[in-house]
């Protein structure tokens, strides 16, 4: 397993913090699931990238579950792990939002759903001993609202041409973005279609 030093998982939640979600995928054979995001990114050049997606690979994925509920009825919907891609199809690319994501507590976030689970796949009995991220997306339209969390070894992160990039590239290109936000006080939109952040004041 990947050794997430304090320093990695504190730049990985700050740089993944209002990051839009555009896809989600979950290979059991391979015990992997891939998460597409479109972060709060700028390049060392000082440039924001043309296309800001980044595909993440969780590897070796020991356990992952998910609560799917909709108001007013707060009981999850049952689905199974298969159906997680088409199930967060369903929502429009919301951001996250909480600044920890990496290895949480499982009383910051899990407690709240763990006995409300849509579905719950173990694939691995050593999933304690594994990392985790916690995801989640809301539409405030449908009142509907999806809770996940997967358990995995090792994080690959991949550039919208496919090339992998290290852990502390993307760290620092999102350190360099949220500095931006703070130092000029602009705000984030995000255009969905494109998966492509614009800063604006």
């Amino acid at each position: 397993m990947t050794d997430l030093s304090q320093e990695i998982r504190d730049g990985l939640n700050l740089a993944l913090n209002e990051a839009i979600i555009l896809g989600f995928d979950f290979d059991e054979e391979t015990k992997a699931a891939y998460v597409t995001f479109s972060p709060i990114a700028i390049q060392n050049n000082e440039t924001i990238p043309n296309d800001n997606r980044f595909l993440f690979a969780f590897k070796n994925v020991g356990r992952l579950a998910a609560s799917l509920t909709l108001e007013p009825d707060t009981k999850a919907i049952e689905f199974n792990a298969n159906e997680l891609s088409e199930k967060m199809n369903e929502f429009k690319n919301e951001s996250l939002y909480g600044w920890e994501f990496i290895d949480n507590n499982e009383d910051v976030v899990f407690n709240q759903w763990r006995n409300n689970k849509s579905f719950d796949t173990v694939i691995n009995s050593n999933f304690l001993n594994q990392h985790t991220i916690d995801l989640f997306q809301e539409d405030r339209y449908s009142k509907k609202t999806i809770d996940i969390r997967i358990w995995f070894d090792q994080i690959v992160i991949f550039d919208s041409e496919l090339q992998q990039i290290d852990t502390p590239t993307f760290i620092e290109n999102g350190q360099r973005g949220w500095d931006k936000l703070y130092k000029n006080g602009w705000t984030t939109t995000e255009s969905k279609l494109k998966g492509k952040l614009k800063l604006k004041k």
